[in-house]
């Protein structure tokens, strides 16, 4: 009896030190896979860290590029595509221009189902988000329905400027406003176009040089 109690006591020892063995070692294969599996989502996550970060890089350095490169060549495909664009107008009449206020210096008129305003002093016509507008066929009629109103002196303060080359400098402006980075001081003044006296036949360039004293961007 007492043989067979001792042998019962030894085999559950013996059962009790192989679960525990077997316990540990379940123990430390979980505790190892839960390391590997842990330095994986670190070396994924570095990875797709790294990657996020080249590609935001390469985003920025792709805006910066289109919206500071001002070549000759981006230049004249600009002019040309606003000289090919359809225009809407066929007449002064589409355009509803109107005297808001009877002064004879503040106007709106609408075109493409959107309301415009210009606005006259002294040899001077501001036309307010003229950007938006890029058929130089339209600006031809526009410009020539408010020098119908109030003509403009040329450059020489005797001649009078002609719907073309008012549509030219509005053209230039919507360029400037294409073309230069954000935050230079001037884009956001080229969203309207005031036409002059001062800046007639002058180019993007020109226009440019003289308001801020410096170039739109180095050649490339």
């Amino acid at each position: 009896m007492k043989t067979t109690l001792m042998l019962a006591v030894c085999a559950a020892a013996m059962i009790a030190a192989g679960c525990g063995e077997s316990t540990a070692a379940s123990d430390k294969n979980v505790s190892s896979e839960i390391a590997s599996a842990e330095s994986s989502a670190v070396i994924t996550e570095t990875a797709v860290t790294a990657v996020s970060a080249e590609t935001e890089t390469q985003a920025v350095e792709n805006d910066e590029s289109s919206q500071t490169e001002m070549t000759e060549e981006n230049i004249d495909e600009l002019n040309e595509s606003s000289a090919e664009a359809q225009g809407i107008l066929t007449s002064a009449d589409d355009l509803c221009l109107y005297d808001t206020d009877g002064g004879n210096v503040n106007y709106a008129f609408t075109y493409a189902d959107e309301e415009y305003y210009a606005y006259y002093t002294p040899d001077n016509w501001k036309i307010v988000d003229s950007y938006k507008i890029n058929s130089k066929a339209d600006m031809l009629i526009i410009c020539e329905a408010l020098s119908d109103i109030h003509p403009l002196h040329g450059s020489d303060g005797e001649s009078f400027r002609e719907p073309e080359d008012m549509a030219y400098e509005w053209i230039q402006h919507n360029i400037a406003y294409k073309l230069l980075p954000e935050g230079d001081r001037w884009k956001d003044n080229a969203k309207d176009v005031d036409l002059n006296p001062a800046d007639q036949g002058k180019s993007i360039y020109q226009m440019y040089k003289d308001k801020t004293g410096g170039e739109p961007v180095e050649d490339s």
